[in-house]
């Protein structure tokens, strides 16, 4: 599995090339330079949602910053720090989370309920790896 240092360059690596893709260039797209590297690999992880119609352009925009108000939200730093939770396994929680409200409506309480089911199944699996 690559190391934090390996994801991150690969954020980086997806930012320069999104930066020479004409159609990202128009200032309708200017919100996307603007991210924070995790807000990036959301939008990257969402653009497949665009592609294959689930989302529109502005849903999208609003959606990306949506999972990033949920991941503050439902991932605060004690739970992270609590659960050793790198970036990845938050990011991949939170998509969970994202794949689950697609097809279900879910109050507040129910996506808590859900990111914590989640962690404990993080916890069950490190260990298991360890």
């Amino acid at each position: 599995m690559p190391d934090k240092h390996d994801f991150w360059e690969m954020i980086e690596l997806a930012k320069k090339e999104l930066k020479t893709q004409a159609q990202f260039q128009e200032p309708s797209w200017k919100w996307v330079h603007e991210l924070d590297e995790e807000g990036f690999f959301i939008f990257c992880y969402l653009i497949n949602d665009l592609n294959q119609d689930v989302l529109s352009r502005e849903m999208l925009e609003e959606t990306v910053y949506t999972l990033v108000m949920l991941r503050h939200k439902f991932l605060p730093d004690h739970i992270k720090e609590k659960y050793a939770l790198n970036s990845r396994w938050q990011l991949q929680i939170l998509f969970n989370l994202y794949e689950k409200l697609k097809h279900h409506e879910m109050s507040w309480d129910l996506c808590q309920r859900f990111v914590d089911e989640q962690l404990e199944e993080f916890v069950m699996t490190t260990r298991n790896t360890n």
